[in-house]
């Protein structure tokens, strides 16, 4: 499971490379499996992740400006 939360005042777009993320209801069933969550201003989203994947994945926002401040990572599955 990942959390994000946005205390920013601008939506973040978030992608995880070689795995898909699955979006949840409040209850805790299923909704959405995608592979870029918008993360809105303000908000906490939780989501899980399979992480099956072997291998070195990109994870970042997908707005340029902010990918080249910092909002890129790595994520290793191993």
């Amino acid at each position: 499971r990942i959390t994000l939360h946005n205390d920013t005042m601008m939506t973040h777009p978030m992608h995880l490379h070689g795995m898909w993320s699955e979006l949840e209801n409040e209850d805790g069933s299923f909704l959405a499996r995608k592979h870029t969550i918008p993360v809105q201003p303000a908000q906490r989203i939780s989501f899980l992740v399979t992480a099956d994947a072997i291998g070195r994945w990109a994870w970042h926002c997908h707005i340029m400006f902010h990918m080249d401040a910092g909002m890129f990572r790595e994520v290793v599955v191993s």
